[in-house]
């Protein structure tokens, strides 16, 4: 259940910020420039945010309650256990970049291509999960997990969201019997490769 939730998390990231348009643009608008918006509107800031983003440095390092960027107790209007679980994403400038070449006052996704900008995030993205559950529903949290995914964009037919795939997880919960990798591409490394699009 919690890996499941964990997937949820990069869904929802991927979609984030409105889609790019198609439109070309001269000059790149950066975080710096003050110009750039979120997804409610308000200017993207250098460095940390309040929520844990730090788009600059491709970084997020908060909680499920703030991934939504709404510090309200949920995620993304649902409760639970996993609210205030320990939440760190890492990514790569073409899953998420920071800046806005396309014009559209969003960060860009994906890499430019000769009839426009994909409407699609590319590359890579990290998730790292640390929390603490009751086990035995005794009112305690008294069992520990971490898990950790790396997803990279392989095109069309990926078996995640038809367009990602999992090359790593990584899932430690010894009260409930999980220790170590759970899976493992045989490719070292996020793909981005021949291996990866053919």
């Amino acid at each position: 259940m919690k890996r499941l939730s964990i997937l949820l998390v990069v869904g929802v990231f991927v979609y984030l910020f409105a889609l790019p348009s198609n439109r070309a643009f001269a000059g790149c608008t950066t975080i710096k420039d003050g110009t750039l918006l979120d997804v409610n509107g308000n200017p993207i800031v250098l460095g940390y945010d309040q929520f844990g983003y730090n788009y600059q440095a491709h970084m997020f390092n908060g909680t499920y309650d703030s991934v939504d960027r709404n510090l309200d107790g949920t995620y993304w209007g649902s409760t639970g256990d996993y609210v205030n679980d320990r939440l760190r994403m890492k990514w790569s400038d073409d899953w998420l970049s920071n800046k806005d070449c396309s014009g559209d006052g969003k960060l860009d996704r994906g890499s430019p291509s000769s009839n426009g900008w994909p409407t699609i995030s590319q590359g890579w993205l990290t998730n790292q999960v640390e929390g603490d559950y009751d086990s035995d529903g005794d009112g305690t949290e008294d069992a520990h997990y971490s898990y950790f995914v790396k997803i990279v964009w392989v095109g069309p037919g990926g078996p995640l969201w038809g367009q990602y795939t999992i090359i790593q997880e990584v899932y430690n919960d010894p009260v409930g019997g999980y220790n170590g990798v759970l899976y493992k591409a045989a490719s070292p490394g996020f793909g981005l490769n021949d291996h990866w699009t053919e």
